[in-house]
């Protein structure tokens, strides 16, 4: 089992100046100090680093700072340097060679696409916002590594931000990391999704042909064609041979210009998008140079939190006048295909009045019945022939989808044998750990189910233990039944609702006993004085914290700045490219 740990942390301030540089050692780390030293944030700051969005990291005051990030970390005996400026992420080797550039995180060139493979992470969940499947961020790889301060000693499993633009990610979470439902599963829902999606379009193209097909066997029951197409060879040989040479060439010169038609609706298009673009981006630097525009905008879509930076709008200048540049390069374009649209329209016209004098021979009567109808009753059942046959190679088209589709559905099914063992083994643990953490206010009906949430029975101080319990319970679980990349477990402010002294030995005591084997420790609290009787105490490393409201030190800035800026510059640097 591999393990992921963090070796060391540095945040730069260049606005303020200021920064701060920390060691991790891979066992067990303590950061203490009073209240509003910055404890939190530090901790905020690691899984953030590496694309797991945090809770009130993006406070005005923080982000006045524009912070820079950089962690080393270790993976499986490799490492890396992860440096992160808002949006922007590079990845470096163990000697800060470039390995590659990132923006966003679950976006097509996000960050999730170089941390999720490291983490055997590949999983796709369905989104709120349009039902389509989206990639699922390193958040929610590290749910089970990580309690906030803020968030995470309300309910277990929600401690970073903008995870609820999938739909329920909690549960699909739990089901995958302690093993209920496989990475193979979350491939075959996938490839189920993708399938039946074929299956509706080859469906939609089968039942329109079946459309057309019964439209042209109806308008052929209304010609009532029963004359001996020998009475009309001749003639008819003789039109059709005229027709189809005259109608050839029209469809030729047909093919052109639809061609050249749809390259102009092409341009059209894409000068309306260009158009709109530079009035949405007009928009958006009007709105971020606004005094009342806000440091920090919330995407009301995701939750993403976006910072409205000089770097922000500087972008949103830069592609304006790139829009603005496409729009002369398209408008020339579109002058040139006018003009060469006008020629074959001409051409069209001249070949078309050609084949209505060839028409007006196939228009005369013979018997009451014309030549035009016959050839188009012979026509007709032509072309229904012709439908037919598609018609049966979407069938069969059908068929082998839905074979595949169910070949898929083996996949898809929950072990229900193996699902109960796993829950079975939950409840032991959780039984155990409220035991240990003196919580005898809640019932076996309280946690019955994986995903039940801990909140109706464990009020005031038996909450934040209930809640601490659940998550070793979950961790525990996960080790029994699960091959997973063990991720630092970090825990801010685990004294929650003013602990009395019996519960906070029995909390550091148990936090101690019952993380996994070699997983790095990262606990941030006030003191750990108290607890220096406990012989675990005697290895671990304490980094203290001591000014107020300030995490960032000027005396450090010239150290972390010749550590990190030359990473941090060739990230930035894809912001150009």
């Amino acid at each position: 089992m591999k393990n992921l740990v963090f070796k060391q942390i540095w945040i730069l301030s260049k606005a303020e100046k200021a920064g701060i540089s920390l060691e991790l050692t891979p066992d067990i780390n303590f950061l203490t100090g009073e209240n509003d030293v910055g404890k939190s944030t530090l901790v905020k700051s690691l899984y953030h680093c590496l694309g797991a969005d945090t809770p009130q990291l993006n406070n005005s005051v923080w982000k006045k700072a524009n912070p820079v990030y950089c962690v080393h970390i270790d993976i499986g005996g490799t490492e890396y340097f992860v440096v992160r400026d808002e949006r922007y992420f590079g990845v470096f080797d163990a000697k800060k060679k470039l390995v590659s550039k990132h923006k966003g995180i679950s976006t097509e060139t996000g960050i999730a696409h170089f941390i999720n493979p490291l983490l055997n992470f590949d999983i796709q969940l369905e989104r709120h916002a349009n039902s389509q499947l989206g990639l699922a961020g390193p958040a929610y790889y590290f749910l089970p590594f990580y309690v906030d301060q803020d968030e995470g000693w309300s309910t277990t499993w929600s401690s970073f931000t903008g995870l609820q633009q999938f739909k329920d990610y909690r549960k699909n979470m739990i089901e995958f990391h302690l093993g209920v439902r496989p990475q193979s599963y979350y491939d075959a829902k996938k490839l189920d999704l993708e399938l039946r999606e074929k299956l509706a379009d080859i469906e939609k193209e089968r039942v329109s042909m079946q459309a057309a097909r019964d439209s042209v066997r109806r308008k052929k029951e209304r010609v009532q064609v029963d004359l001996d197409p020998q009475a009309f060879r001749a003639e008819m040989e003789e039109a059709v041979d005229r027709f189809n040479d005259v109608y050839a060439e029209q469809q030729a010169v047909l093919i052109r210009l639809k061609d050249l038609r749809s390259q102009k609706n092409s341009i059209d298009t894409e000068l309306g998008v260009l158009r709109r673009a530079i009035a949405e981006l007009e928009a958006d630097y009007e709105y971020a140079e606004s005094p009342d525009t806000p440091d920090v905008i919330g995407c009301p879509t995701c939750g993403t939190e976006f910072t409205n930076s000089f770097v922000e709008r500087f972008g949103i200048l830069d592609d304006i006048d790139h829009c603005r540049a496409l729009v002369d390069q398209w408008l020339k374009k579109h002058a040139e295909a006018s003009e060469r649209l006008g020629a074959i329209e001409d051409e069209y016209a001249k070949v078309s009045a050609r084949l209505a004098d060839v028409e007006a021979i196939m228009n005369r009567t013979k018997e009451n019945v014309t030549l035009s109808e016959l050839i188009a009753s012979e026509g007709m059942k032509e072309m229904v022939k012709s439908l037919n046959t598609d018609i049966d190679l979407f069938l069969e088209q059908e068929q082998q989808v839905s074979s595949q589709i169910e070949a898929n559905s083996d996949h898809l099914k929950l072990d229900g044998k193996h699902k109960k063992e796993i829950l079975e083994y939950y409840k032991a643990r959780m039984k155990e750990h409220l035991n240990a953490l003196n919580v005898g206010v809640l019932s076996e009906d309280d946690y019955k189910t994986l995903e039940r949430q801990i909140k109706n029975n464990a009020l005031g101080s038996d909450l934040p233990r209930s809640l601490l319990a659940q998550y070793f319970a979950f961790l525990h679980t996960m080790q029994k039944f699960n091959s997973f990349v063990k991720c630092p477990m970090i825990i801010d402010s685990p004294f929650q609702q003013e602990q009395d002294e019996t519960n906070k030995t029995a909390i550091m005591d148990f936090i101690l006993a019952k993380r996994l084997e070699s997983q790095q420790l990262i606990v941030a609290t006030i003191s750990i004085d108290e607890f220096e009787y406990n012989e675990d105490f005697e290895d671990v490393a304490t980094h203290e914290f001591t000014d107020k409201l300030s995490l960032l030190s000027t005396a450090q800035f010239a150290d972390v700045k010749d550590a990190i800026e030359d990473m941090h510059n060739q990230t930035l640097a894809s912001v150009d490219e």
